[in-house]
Order: C-alpha cells, then sequence, then structure tokens
C-alpha cells in the first residue's frame, strides 16, 4: 500500500485481518491515506467514507469483544479442568507423562545423565 500499488485488501471476513484494535485502526488508516479500499463478503468499503470507516471501526471492536469472550472461555475451561484435576501441561525436560497420567522422571539413561549433569554444573 506504501507504494500505492495495491488498490483493494480482500478478505472473508475483515474484522479478523488484526489481532487488535490498535492494528486494525492503522490499517484503516493507512487504507484511507493510499485510497486502498478493503473488501469483504458483505461489502466493499472506502475507509476514506465517513459512513464506511465507521462501520468498519464498529466491526473491529466487534471483534476485539469478541476475542475477549473467547479469551475469557478458554481460561475458565482450563481452571475447571485444573479443578478436576485434569489439565495436563507440559512437563519440565527429564519427566515424562505414563498413560495413566502419572508423571515419572524419564526411563531414558541418557536423558537421566543430560539433567543431572545440568544440575551439578549449576551447583
Amino acid at each position: 500500500m506504501g507504494l500505492d500499488r495495491v488498490g483493494v485488501v480482500l478478505g472473508i471476513d475483515m474484522s479478523r485481518l488484526a489481532r487488535s484494535c490498535m492494528d486494525w485502526y492503522q490499517l484503516l488508516e493507512v487504507c484511507s491515506i493510499f485510497g486502498t479500499l478493503i473488501a469483504d463478503v458483505d461489502a466493499l468499503y472506502d475507509p476514506a467514507v465517513y459512513n464506511d470507516r465507521l462501520l468498519l471501526g464498529l466491526k473491529g471492536t466487534m471483534s476485539d469483544a469478541e476475542l475477549h469472550t473467547i479469551r475469557q472461555r478458554l481460561v475458565a475451561g482450563a481452571r475447571a479442568k485444573a479443578g478436576r484435576g485434569e489439565l495436563a501441561q507440559r512437563l519440565p525436560f527429564g519427566y515424562v507423562r505414563r498413560p495413566s497420567g502419572e508423571v515419572v522422571k524419564d526411563p531414558d539413561e541418557q536423558v537421566q545423565l543430560v539433567v543431572s549433569m545440568i544440575f551439578d554444573a549449576f551447583l
């Protein structure tokens, strides 16, 4: 866009183009400056036109709110799993999880040797 060679930015759902409102509004500003249109399944928008920019801004805000809601649900799900004792996180190097869910030292002797060497070096 900065070289003024892009006429339109195409997407299926334009509100998902940016991960944050700041990125979204920066895209709208750049498109507005260089006369680049934005198109999705619903419509073709010109960020330089007040009504289109207002609608695109609303879409970005709604997308941000949706991401917040999804994040809250994921955290609540992880907390519920942790409460039931079912939350399995990545184990530190040198440990493995048995099919029963029990965490034990890695049975591989080479792995155990490397871990003990690291701890010895640290001491």
